[in-house]
């Protein structure tokens, strides 16, 4: 009766002496909280990207006639196919607010949009039993990332020696020549089309 008398008492004295400790490092510890000013920054960073999107559909027949339909109308579009479904898109940009210009400019085309937010950082990882590939595919997406980041692209000599995708390696070095904005968008758009269809 005594010994179980004493450990409850060990044990509320631990408790106070936790408290105890407790307080006096919360007090010592400047803990900064995130500011939520800069949400779209910390999700860009983190590997967000965002997609303007005109339209879903699971007929390819469907996709292609929306993208002639769009091109038609000078504007640009890709359909891109995920699965059994095919998204069509007209813009891709760090930031919702980075569509802004580009989704008016469907709206008085008459197309209804919407914007989608999508973690691009993770897509390599279909490639994950394959290193060559994961590595070519991690590089192209950060690639992407930084470009709609305005950073410098970072190509490895790996890459330069054996691009493991050709067609997306040329359309990555044209990102460094264009100096037309409206081009630069397509290309961009259609890298990250190149990306996901690779996925397969």
């Amino acid at each position: 009766m005594k010994r179980r008398e004493f450990d409850i008492f060990g044990i509320l004295v631990g408790l106070v002496i936790g408290c105890i400790l407790g307080f006096f490092l919360s007090t010592r510890i400047d803990i900064q909280m995130p500011d939520n000013s800069n949400d779209e920054d910390v999700f860009a960073q983190a590997g967000y990207i965002y997609l303007l999107q005109i339209d879903k559909t699971t007929s390819a027949e469907v996709a292609k006639n929306t993208v002639i339909d769009i091109k038609g109308k000078n504007l640009f579009a890709v359909a891109v196919t995920e699965g059994n479904n095919y998204y069509v898109y007209g813009g891709i940009a760090d930031s919702e607010a980075g569509l802004d210009e580009l989704k008016n400019k469907f709206l008085e085309k008459g197309y209804t949009t919407f914007i989608k937010k999508e973690y691009l950082l993770d897509k390599p990882n279909f490639f994950v039993g394959d290193q060559e590939k994961f590595d070519f595919y991690t590089e192209c997406v950060n690639n992407l990332i930084h470009s709609l980041k305005g950073e410098e692209l970072e190509i490895s000599e790996q890459t330069k020696a054996n691009p493991i995708n050709l067609e997306l390696f040329s359309a990555i070095l044209t990102i460094n020549t264009v100096q037309n904005n409206t081009l630069l968008c397509e290309v961009r758009l259609s890298i990250y089309e190149m990306i996901i269809e690779s996925l397969v």
